[in-house]
């Protein structure tokens, strides 16, 4: 009779890993094995945390049975708890009787080190009931690093004749490529021709300044502008007026109509 029911126990450890799979690691299938029981374990045998918060370890007894249900550390088999008192002297462990059937074995403030395997014992005759419970405790998870907001910014202004277009780059204390690529309507524009461009750059604390200043400005020069860095873009549309502008003299913005303002923010470095 006993060696059937040695088999009718051993039953209940197979059962155990099969429910985790065999790609489990080592340790945890090590622990699982040891579980010895009639009846499948109706719990979770792996129990996952983060360091300092708690964790609660279930062990399930039949329903109707009286017995003393204990508690111990596989790694050096220490008693942690049976029925309901302490044996440790670690005040973070403690047990709770949720019900007839369930003790918990309450582990408050999980640290790595208390990752291992934990027994529940059952004082069933002939043979002790044993359910089997791997706690897992992982690191806490990094705090993503905020992202390093750059944004660029282009705005066009008119004085007379002459559209301003300012690429204004936010880019904290990093150095980063002075570089930008001025486009219209996606076409990169020839700065080099001075009789109609000039343009320059300004650098101060955290923030770089690309000017470029279209000379004698007309409806021909109405288009998409743009300032492209290695990883931003910003745009406007520019439509040119001078008629506009001569009846608003008192307003010669008036003579620039702004479409589209894009402001881009990006991680990385420019």
């Amino acid at each position: 009779m006993l060696p059937r029911l040695r088999l009718l126990t051993e039953l209940s450890a197979i059962l155990a890993v099969a429910r985790v799979g065999l790609c489990a690691s080592d340790e945890v299938l090590s622990c699982l094995r040891q579980e010895r029981s009639k009846h499948e374990n109706p719990v979770q045998n792996v129990v996952t945390v983060t360091a300092q918060e708690p964790a609660y370890l279930h062990c399930r007894i039949p329903e109707g049975s009286n017995h003393m249900v204990a508690w111990t550390r596989a790694s050096d088999q220490a008693l942690l708890t049976a029925g309901q008192h302490s044996f440790t002297s670690d005040p973070r462990f403690q047990v709770s009787r949720k019900s007839d059937t369930d003790w918990i074995l309450i582990l408050r403030r999980a640290d790595l080190s208390d990752t291992g395997c934990y027994l529940c014992e059952v004082n069933t005759e002939p043979l002790s009931t044993i359910y089997a419970v791997y706690l897992d405790v992982q690191k806490p998870a990094t705090p993503a690093v905020p992202n390093r907001q750059r944004a660029t910014r282009l705005m066009a202004n008119m004085a007379g004749d002459e559209v301003l277009l300012n690429c204004t780059v936010s880019v904290g204390s990093e150095p980063v490529d002075d570089e930008v690529i001025w486009t219209r309507d996606g076409k990169e524009m020839n700065l080099n021709d001075t009789n109609k461009y000039i343009w320059k750059v300004k650098r101060s604390a955290g923030i770089i300044v690309h000017t470029v200043r279209i000379r004698e400005a007309t409806m021909e020069d109405d288009g998409n502008y743009a300032c492209e860095s290695k990883h931003q873009r910003a745009s406007q549309i520019v439509h040119v007026n001078k008629a506009e502008a001569q009846r608003s003299s008192s307003n010669p913005l008036a003579a620039l109509i702004v479409m589209l303002v894009c402001v881009v923010a990006t991680q990385g470095i420019l």
